[in-house]
């Protein structure tokens, strides 16, 4: 046998040798088998891209319930200026009006002297409906007939039943009050607001809450038999001091809000355009305004929903700063009503900044825990992202991945379904609806302006 030489067989020398095949990164991404895989999903709504494998994402709460979820809450939890606000604008407001779906928005954050989402309801042709003290805004009555007096809805489901009437001034008022009230004054405001929506619907128009404030320090020396001849006389002043504290609202701090009939606007918003815009960015952080207009608004549209339950309508709620709804008693009434989103079909979308500014045991951080979709964007405090590990049970390390996180990046958790991390991506007619940067720069986008123009 003749010895062969190493040269001369590099060469092909004693027999052919085949010659390899080019490739690409992109054709040779099988080999990879950590990222191959492609999910199968194509129903929902599209988020971005994921930033590992580059496929599409659909980030849907309705689309992953029962597979993925258990739930369609949805908590946004980032720091300002990382895109937040953009992604809730696109994959929870637009993207949804395409999908044939109903959004209501409580919007909270000034722009250029009104609410920020004003400009998506001026280019979709919604209105948007303005609250203000003062009486010069709309009204949503704190008493309105569509709002459950005996928790029974007519086409409703059983078992599904918002906070009614009773509950939300019984919430309002334990605030306003500083204090529980004690039974003695619930059996009073239960009795006194059951005499004055009789009295109201016999002439013809809806109660509200100085007819309610006036029962309770003005009642009628009959209305204390409710309550047998031994607490007849003595029932009587049982209402004085919540009647005191109503009368202080209707007069006072929540003056031309929830004193007065339902605006027409309001009554007729769900039946009038998919987008529903409540603009509450003019009423003020302090005091109890805001929280029970947010409040008074979200049980109005759960009892509403409940009531036409049989049309199988998906509905969408965006608030974009949770924290405002989450404290006090008329928040123990919005966390009970989201307990009803699945029954509803309402997914409530609730933004948040810092975990960590909120203790343990608050209602914020059982908001932002009943959540069955999490979007966590970048945040550069360590105690923010240390605590949204710990609240979302996320593996080890996973806070230096929130702390790098660029803008428009996020790292997402859907129900049972590893942690993944998501780029938007937005078109350039949602890049001109979603910049916020105007009010700060002085300057609009070129994108926002062919949307003014077209």
């Amino acid at each position: 046998m003749p010895r062969r030489r190493r040269l001369l067989d590099r060469h092909g020398w004693y027999e052919p040798r085949p010659e390899g095949a080019w490739t690409t990164t992109r054709q040779a991404e099988a080999w990879n088998l950590a990222t191959n895989r492609r999910r199968t999903r194509t129903d929902g709504v599209l988020a971005g891209l994921n930033t590992i494998s580059q496929e599409a994402e659909i980030v849907d709460a309705f689309a992953s319930y029962g597979a993925e979820t258990s739930g369609i809450n949805i908590v946004v939890i980032g720091d300002i200026g990382r895109g937040k606000s953009s992604w809730i604008k696109t994959v929870c407001v637009l993207r949804q009006l395409v999908a044939g779906r109903q959004v209501v928005v409580l919007d909270k954050k000034p722009q250029a002297g009104v609410g920020e989402y004003t400009s998506i309801a001026t280019s979709l042709g919604a209105q948007s409906i303005r609250f203000r003290t003062g009486g010069t805004g709309a009204r949503l009555n704190l008493l309105d007939p569509a709002i459950s007096t005996g928790g029974d809805h007519t086409g409703g489901l059983e078992g599904v039943v918002p906070a009614g009437q009773e509950a939300l001034v019984l919430a309002v008022l334990t605030d306003a009050m500083g204090r529980r009230l004690d039974e003695r004054e619930k059996a009073a405001v239960g009795a006194g607001l059951a005499k004055v929506t009789v009295a109201a619907r016999g002439t013809g128009r809806d109660p509200v809450i100085r007819d309610l404030a006036m029962q309770l320090l003005d009642p009628d020396p009959a209305d204390g038999a409710d309550f047998g001849p031994r607490w007849s006389t003595r029932a009587l002043e049982w209402g004085l001091e919540p009647g005191l504290a109503l009368l202080r609202l209707a007069d006072r701090d929540l003056r031309g809000l929830v004193d007065a009939p339902t605006s027409p606007a309001v009554r007729d918003a769900l039946d009038t355009h998919p987008l529903v815009h409540f603009d509450v960015s003019a009423l003020p952080t302090d005091g109890p305004a805001l929280r029970v207009v947010m409040t008074a608004a979200n049980t109005w549209l759960a009892n509403r929903l409940a009531a036409r339950s049989s049309r199988y309508q998906q509905t969408i709620l965006v608030v974009e700063e949770g924290w405002h709804v989450a404290a006090g008693s008329t928040g123990e009434i919005f966390r009970a009503n989201l307990k009803l989103s699945r029954g509803l079909a309402l997914s409530t979308v609730s933004a948040f900044h810092h975990p960590a500014d909120q203790p343990a045991g608050s209602p914020a951080r059982s908001l932002m825990a009943e959540a069955s979709i999490v979007v966590l964007f970048g945040q550069s405090r360590a105690d923010d992202a240390l605590d949204t590990v710990r609240l979302y049970r996320l593996p080890e390390g996973t806070e230096d991945t929130l702390m790098r996180l660029g803008r428009g990046q996020a790292l997402v958790k859907i129900g049972s379904r590893d942690p993944f991390l998501l780029t938007h991506i937005r078109s350039p007619y949602e890049i001109a609806l979603t910049d916020t940067d105007a009010a700060i720069t002085g300057v609009a986008s070129p994108h926002t302006q062919e949307v003014t123009s077209s």
